[in-house]
């Protein structure tokens, strides 16, 4: 085997050059390509992590009243307001209707 020293010399073909610097620009584009592939499967797996625990928490919070209601709740809940709101009125409406029938002698002997 040859002596390695200062003198020595090592010739290799341009060829040879030419196919390592490729091999090493594709290297690098495979790697930066897939860090990146990872890095956008991981940025979507933790937005989805926090949407599904913000879901789980709206559905423990939202009956228990802790999250507001939603806008057809809204529409709903004011609906029976207003329905509550009627028939008080129409209550008040026929306890006066009787007053007014007694005072009267008018009283009405069905009911």
């Amino acid at each position: 085997m040859a002596e390695i020293s200062d003198d020595t010399k090592v010739t290799v073909p341009l060829r040879n050059l030419i196919g390592l610097g490729g091999a090493l620009v594709i290297a690098t584009a495979a790697y930066v390509t897939l860090n990146s592939r990872i890095t956008t499967l991981e940025h979507g797996q933790s937005i989805q992590d926090m949407t599904i625990r913000e879901n789980a928490a709206f559905v423990r919070e939202w009956p228990l009243g802790l999250r507001g209601a939603l806008p057809d709740d809204l529409i709903q809940n004011a609906k029976i307001m207003a329905l509550e709101e009627q028939t008080l009125e129409v209550r008040e409406l026929r306890t006066k209707i009787n007053e007014l029938e007694i005072e009267t002698g008018q009283c009405n002997k069905n009911g």
